[in-house]
């Protein structure tokens, strides 16, 4: 087999993903709740991301005269069969190994997601907008009207005091990186006829559109500076130097203000389950570096968000430079951990 039916092959498999990971999620951030709440959405139904978590949305929904979220909708019987066609047909248009069935192929999924997209999108119109007559609190906007509950099809929005997050999952970011595979596969196919390279400008083209969309939903978040705010001390985060990060293996991300933070939230931390740990490089501002291999460096020279003079460094050597001039005390991880009290 061809390499580029090898990339059509994969990236038809890909696809099978959405039977296990969810491909959206929509989080609900609030004062009155440490904890975000949330739903994720599978291809074939709704699951909480924590405990309860859609009962308690509900329950808050009621009050202002929102429908609840149903055990189902009419879509989670047609998607399956539509992906499951999708990945048959991805499986015969590998074996055929025609360039042009490749990009068709893509075409089509990328007409399907549209479509899917939309039907996403007026759902939540609804969702946000068919308001119940005898609600028991209705909010009006500045002109008047009913003020409608509608969360954004992507990125993040203010409904009243909750911060609401919609952001697609695993299941969506491996179907994206098969539609990539799919692009590859068109150009390798012609490389493979003629012998010859691809047009670059659609080389780059493919390969950004792939590294775009394949990464995982475990992956750092960027830190809007300014804005974010650390969710251990509420501060707003500015410091970008001596900013942190947590990753959940649910893909959830926590920022804070300062590693201080971080490691005193990760005290009693109470969180799903955390895989990646992230702290700025003192050298390289804004950069997020893994914690569990940065070296770090408590110099009252250095003064950090929280007072606790606390530094990170991804390289080992530009620690040792600092300590020079600034002078403190030396730790690594393990030796953080056991600073802070962190099991």
């Amino acid at each position: 087999m061809k390499r580029s039916q090898l990339y059509m092959l994969l990236g038809a498999i890909l696809l099978s993903g959405l039977f296990v990971w969810p491909m959206w999620n929509i989080t609900l951030e609030a004062p009155q709740y440490p904890d975000p709440i949330g739903m994720n959405i599978h291809i074939n139904r709704f699951e909480d991301m924590n405990p309860n978590d859609i009962k308690n949305i509900n329950i808050m929904n009621h009050y202002v005269g929102m429908k609840d979220i149903p055990e189902t909708i009419p879509e989670f019987m047609i998607f399956p069969y539509v992906a499951m066609g999708m990945i048959a047909l991805g499986i015969i248009v590998a074996f055929f190994g025609k360039r042009k069935l490749y990009i068709g192929w893509f075409a089509l999924m990328l007409i399907l997601g549209t479509i899917a997209m939309y039907d996403f999108y007026q759902w939540e119109y609804e969702y946000g907008h068919d308001l119940k007559e005898n609600a028991a609190i209705k909010f009006t906007d500045k002109d008047g009207k009913p003020m409608a509950y509608q969360p954004p099809l992507i990125g993040a929005k203010m409904i009243l005091n909750f911060r609401a997050i919609s952001m697609p999952r695993l299941g969506a970011y491996l179907m994206f990186l098969g539609m990539g595979l799919s692009v590859f596969a068109f150009i390798q196919a012609k490389k493979e006829k003629t012998s010859a390279s691809p047009n670059p400008k659609v080389a780059v083209a493919a390969l950004l559109f792939a590294g775009i969309f394949s990464g995982c939903s475990s992956g750092p978040q960027p830190i809007a500076y300014g804005q974010d705010a650390c969710v251990f001390c509420k501060m707003t985060i500015v410091d970008k130097q001596h900013a942190a990060q947590i990753v959940t293996k649910t893909g959830k991300a926590f920022k804070y203000d300062a590693i201080e933070c971080m490691m005193n939230d990760l005290v009693e931390w109470d969180k799903p389950e955390a895989e990646l740990f992230l702290v700025a490089d003192y050298t390289n501002p804004g950069l997020l570096t893994d914690a569990t291999q940065a070296s770090y460096l408590i110099s009252e020279a250095i003064p950090s968000p929280m007072g606790e003079f606390l530094t990170a460094f991804e390289e080992e050597e530009d620690r040792n430079k600092v300590k020079l001039e600034a002078e403190g005390k030396s730790l690594n991880w393990p030796q953080l951990k056991t600073e802070f009290d962190v099991k």
